[in-house]
Parts: C-alpha cells; structure tokens; sequence
C-alpha cells in the first residue's frame, strides 16, 4: 500500500514537537501503521491534552479518503488503545474538503451515514458480502446506487435492508444475519468458474458469464459491498472521539471532534 512520506512526515513532526517519540516503518503493513507515535513524560495529548496515548500516524492518498478507507483504519487503532491522526495530502483546490470528509464520516454519528430514531444507514465498506455455497452476493445495478440501512417496524431490533433507489432487494432480520447469510438472500450472485471466468448466477441457473470483475461490473453486475457496522468493527465501549486529522498545509492546526485547534 502507497505511502507519501511527504505527507506522512507532517504527522511525524506534529508528533515530535508535542512530545512522542515516533517510530517510521517504510509503508504500512498488516501489523501496523506506516508510523506509531508514544508519548514520553512530558507529551501533550492529540485528543484531549491532559491525557496522552500512543498515537496511530495514518498517512492517506486521496483514494483513502472515504468510509471504506477510514472506518477499518479507525477500528484497528482502537482496538490497540491509540489515538488516530489521520493525515490528508494537500492539493490546491480540496486539501481543506479532504479534511472535512475525515470529520463527517468519524464525528456524530460516528462512522454511520446516519442514525435516526427508525434506524441507521450504513457506509459501505471494502468488503464484499460472502454466501453459504460459497459465491458472493451481487445486484443488476451500479455499485453506487446500491444502499444499507435499518428499519424499525416494531419494538424488536430494527431488520437490515439492501436498496436500489425505492427498490429493496434483499432483507435480513437484523445486522448480525449478514455473519452467514444464504444464497437465497440475494438474488443474483457471482464466483469465478474452473476456466477462471466470472460467473452470474440467478437461483442455480448461470445467467452471465464475464472475463474478469472489471467486465461485470461494465456489464450490470456490481458486487454487493459489506456495510460498515459499527458494532462488528469498533471494540465495545470505545471512545469513537479519539481521532485526529491534518494537512500539511494546514501547519500545527489538527481538526479533532471538538474542532479545529492548534497543537504542538
């Protein structure tokens, strides 16, 4: 995975000048950040001042900067107990936009699109959304149109619906049934043949055949994203406020949950 040592070093100097000591590693790996910040006895704290802790130094390209890059990046963090300082790359025109899209998907309602009183709606995640006969779900319309949210109908727990505009194509009782769900959830699905083809199946018939994954998807057939649920990513009882983002444009100022302050 890239890693702009430009905009990565921002982070580590921001750390160094507050009191860390920090440890670089050449990109980020399966076992870590690109970059760990640990506080010495006299840190000051990047979430809250008084209380400083080890801090994950997420360096971001632009293709990061969304749900599906932040949400796993935040999750893996706290459950190491660290802070978060997520570094976006400066550009003319969006550095400060980029900025602004860490905080939407982070702050309240933290790492959910939207959180009503009938239920939530989900980001999409970079996940896809694996089946009993061990194909993965898919639908006949553009990634981009297709939408996770919750419905309440009664007192119980609120049932988890997939839509296409007004069109809902598939229902499970709750977030939780997505842990295994069957074929029969999803009406069309794909997996890749012994010829190494990508099949579309509807039911148990073969209704497509395509090259590749690019091919299907330019044919109709997007893969079903996993949502990002909150719950099945970030440790119970976690603090969803530790995190932190930056520019290098932006000098010592950092974005946090409560705002734009100026640290180191």
């Amino acid at each position: 995975m890239p890693v702009y040592p430009s905009v990565r070093d921002h982070a580590v100097s921001l750390c160094e000048r507050a009191g860390y000591d920090v440890t670089v590693r050449p990109e980020r790996s399966l076992d870590g950040p690109p970059a760990l910040a640990e506080p010495t006895a006299d840190a000051v704290g990047l979430v809250e001042p008084s209380d400083p802790r080890p801090v994950a130094i997420e360096p971001l390209t632009e293709a990061d900067i969304g749900p599906a890059g932040l949400v796993p990046r935040f999750a893996d963090a706290l459950r190491e107990d660290r802070d978060c300082l997520f570094v976006v790359p400066s550009t003319e025109d969006t550095g400060t936009t980029l900025t602004q899209v860490v905080a939407t998907v982070l702050g309240e309602p933290a790492c959910v699109a939207a959180d009503e009183p009938d239920g939530r709606q989900f980001y999409k995640g970079p996940d896809r959304v694996p089946l009993s006969d061990g194909s993965y779900a898919c639908a006949r319309a553009p990634a981009s149109d297709l939408q996770w949210r919750e419905v309440r109908v009664d007192e119980g727990r609120p049932r988890l619906e997939l839509s296409v505009g007004t069109e809902i194509v598939a229902v499970f009782e709750h977030v939780d049934a997505l842990a295994a769900p069957e074929r029969h959830a999803f009406q069309y699905a794909y997996r890749r043949a012994d010829d190494g083809r990508f099949e579309v199946t509807e039911g148990d018939e073969v209704v497509e055949r395509f090259p590749g994954p690019t091919a299907m998807r330019r044919g109709g057939y997007a893969p079903v994203p996993m949502p990002l649920v909150p719950e099945h990513l970030l440790p119970e009882d976690a603090d969803r406020s530790r995190w932190a983002v930056c520019q290098p444009d932006g000098g010592a100022d950092i974005l946090t949950e409560a705002g734009l302050v100026a640290w180191a």
